[in-house]
């Protein structure tokens, strides 16, 4: 087999590099037609041969020049360095320099980062305070390279072998190749990867697997060096890189409400990535969208004009690019009445049947549970026996909200919607892209007329997310995290057991004496990492062993607050203490390709269950449509206080006491911030859920009476055209009047 001269070896690698990239394109194309919904054949073929096809055209430019530098800094080429041992030991050494080189440099800038550059919240702060640490630590890394690439090129001599195809240089380059792939599975084990989106790691596999097959082919077989030599390369390849750019001019092109798009997410490998990749590089005005590939931006020139922007009422500039400036309120209200989660005014109290209320409120708020997990909900892990009996039995002999929507789901937003009754968009966050704002003291919390009642106010917690320094302790007479683990040890805490036994002790002084509370405390148990419990041994393994778990942490957490409501029952304070217990979002298990939650506003995130028993009252089963904003009205309606103008949810009290209330719309938010990127809103009316995806530029519909786990999209229904212009337009409306409703605070 004839061999490639080392002073040549830069073109086939570049051309190989470009045809691994187009295959993968091609691969990618195939795999969003086959599995992708109401994919168009030359729209795919288009975004996804053109995006790879460039790729691999911008990677064989750099891939190539790199080799051909590397083997021009060698005297005699790749060749050399296998004749002439003394110059393969140079070389050598050299590398293992560079790399040693490398590490002082990573390790100085990761010290450096923790040290200071994490704790900035300014992002153009800590982008100029990192290239400032790399500058610095080139000098010492430099050294390094100056001071050991001799040494350790002696010691390769000395210690490694040198096998006769690849040369000492060469055995080490694999060597090290394989570590770093090695270093890359273990940080991906140390990780959940199942949070991981893997399909540009799987689609750089098809790149790398492609490319190394061409290249054996075409340049060490002798049937593809004959056809090579036979074809007319200097015309084909020409051909197909302006073939690869006229289809991403194509692509580029492609409107935004096109089903292509969503087939992409659907079905695509890396072609996701590479489309978000593409919308960033095209993005000329700087706001996080662009005008072509779907990116909606309406007006590319302009900084605050972007899919998902405040849309200034009556300016005649469409911020949000939803086809028209948002109307002026007094417009809205005069086409049609506004919901009271539209509104910037207090919701008209019902009046309840029952007199007010004077005893104690307990709130008890489960993180990540689903509505689906209790057992008065149908679920037993086995099957036929409950993971909940304490809260079951709370439920039978309270109100059982059966259809309630966190109004985020995560618990960083989640948690501030609550205790201000207000949906994330409406609350005054420190800085809103950070995944753990704190919020602003001009937000007014629910607990504040709580304690103007003359209720007192406890907090009990044991959870990093409650520090009082994050906003939501305000109204708070008495406020407690001790013991709260870090961000990273809090994933494997156990903390209930620290928690509970401090709410007995609180609740035991209050029935002493006789003071009036309201007390709030939060069990972390369900959120990932999940962790074993002796009481609930898992014999499963995979992602139905961590199932396992997930449900068992519930079970695990309805054990303590079993023995809160045993305290209250032999204290006596049961006859006066009206119990709620919610989750603050629920989690996910795959149904959409992804588990845990904070990705998306799918049920599985968004379902919550919501128990409120107060004594003397009927046991309630409710399936009318509520959200957590709606606990605090409640709870004030509860006790007799007049509803507040800056609460936006309304009262479940006349639910409790045995009324219907009118349907009215509920909304949630994914709002972009550190660790979720996505944008997106959606509303539930009547049975009928309405995603509006901001960050992809389209919208699902669904029928959950039909299909209650939101799997069947029906945006691209003719049929239901009419269902989708309504809830449109009442989600429209939420989004243009976010500002007037911040400003109700």
């Amino acid at each position: 087999m004839t061999e490639l001269r080392s002073s040549r070896f830069h073109i086939p690698v570049a051309v190989s590099t470009f045809a691994g990239f187009l295959g993968a394109g091609v691969f990618d194309a195939l795999l969003v037609l086959v599995r992708g919904h109401q994919a168009r054949l030359f729209e795919t073929l288009a975004l996804s041969v053109g995006l790879y096809g460039s790729a691999g055209l911008l990677g064989a430019a750099l891939l190539g020049w790199a080799t051909a530098t590397l083997f021009g800094a060698i005297p005699g080429g790749w060749g050399a360095l296998r004749e002439d041992e003394a110059l393969d030991a140079r070389a050598c050494g050299l590398l293992l320099a560079g790399v040693a080189a490398g590490l002082v440099l990573a390790l100085g800038a990761g010290l450096g980062y923790g040290g200071f550059v994490a704790s900035m919240s300014s992002r153009t702060l800590a982008t100029i305070a990192s290239a400032g640490l790399a500058l610095v630590f080139v000098v010492p890394a430099a050294l390094v390279l100056l001071a050991t690439w001799q040494v350790l090129g002696r010691l390769a001599q000395r210690l490694l072998p040198r096998p006769t195809r690849l040369g000492r240089t060469g055995f080490v380059a694999v060597i090290l190749a394989g570590t770093g792939l090695l270093a890359f599975v273990f940080a991906l084990s140390r990780a959940d990867w199942r949070v991981l989106d893997l399909g540009p790691f799987g689609a750089a596999a098809v790149v790398l697997v492609l490319g190394i097959a061409h290249g054996l082919f075409w340049h060490h077989s002798t049937t593809g060096r004959r056809l090579l030599e036979k074809s007319p390369t200097r015309l084909i390849r020409p051909a197909i890189a302006l073939m690869v750019v006229a289809l991403l001019v194509a692509g580029s092109r492609i409107r935004e409400t096109s089903p292509t798009y969503a087939a992409v997410g659907e079905g695509g490998l890396g072609l996701k990535f590479a489309l978000k990749l593409a919308r960033r590089a095209a993005d000329r005005d700087g706001d996080g969208y662009s005008a072509l590939f779907g990116g909606g931006d309406c007006d590319d020139s302009r900084a605050d004009v972007y899919p998902g922007a405040e849309d200034i009422p009556g300016d005649g500039i469409d911020q949000n690019c939803e086809g028209g400036d948002a109307p002026l309120v007094a417009e809205a209200e005069s086409e049609a009445e506004p919901s009271p989660a539209e509104g910037n005014t207090a919701p008209k109290p019902i009046p309840s049947k029952a007199g007010k209320f004077t005893g104690n409120i307990l709130i008890i708020a489960i993180d990540a549970t689903r509505a689906d997990r209790l057992g008065v909900a149908g679920y037993g892990r086995p099957l036929g026996k409950s993971l909940t009996p304490n809260l079951d039995a709370l439920a039978r002999r309270g109100a059982y909200f059966r259809r309630v929507w966190a109004q985020a789901p995560n618990t960083p937003r989640s948690f501030p919607s609550f205790v201000t009754s207000r949906y994330p968009s409406e609350i005054a966050w420190q800085k809103r892209s950070l995944n753990y704002s704190p919020i602003l003291p001009s937000n007014r919390t629910f607990f504040e007329p709580l304690a103007g009642a003359g209720m007192r106010p406890i907090g009990i917690f044991s959870h990093f997310y409650f520090t009082a320094d994050r906003g939501i302790s305000k109204g708070f007479a008495e406020w407690s995290d001790d013991g709260a683990k870090t961000i990273a040890d809090s994933n494997k805490d156990i903390a209930a057991p620290r928690i509970v036994p401090r709410v007995i002790e609180r609740l035991k002084k209050a029935a002493k004496t006789g003071e009036r509370f309201v007390l709030w405390t939060h069990l972390f148990e369900p959120h990932s990492s999940y962790m074993s419990h002796a009481e609930f041994p898992t014999t499963l393994s995979g992602v139905q062993g961590l199932a396992e778990k997930y449900d068992y942490e519930i079970a695990y957490d309805d054990l303590w607050i079993g023995k809160i409501l045993k305290t209250l029952d032999d204290t006596k304070l049961a006859d006066n203490t009206a119990v709620i217990v919610f989750g603050d979002h629920g989690e996910a298990w795959g149904e959409h390709k992804v588990y845990f939650h904070g990705q998306n506003l799918t049920e599985e995130q968004l379902r919550v269950p919501l128990i409120i028993a107060v004594p003397r009252r009927t046991p309630v089963i409710s399936d009318d449509e509520a959200g957590l904003i709606d606990v605090g009205p409640t709870l004030l309606d509860l006790i007799g206080v007049p509803a507040q103008a800056n609460l936006h949810g309304r009262s479940l009290l006349p639910i409790i006491d045995g009324s219907p209330l009118p349907p009215r719309p509920i909304f949630s938010e994914l709002l972009p911030s550190t660790a979720t990127p996505d944008h997106e809103v959606a509303i539930v009316d009547r049975g009928k859920k309405l995603v509006h995806k901001v960050s992809e530029r389209r919208f699902e519909l669904f029928d959950l009476g039909a299909d209650p786990k939101q799997m069947k999209n029906l945006a691209d229904d003719t049929g239901h055209k009419a269902l989708l212009d309504e809830l449109r337009a009442k989600l429209m409306a939420f989004e243009e009047h976010r500002q007037e409703r911040a400003q109700s605070r």
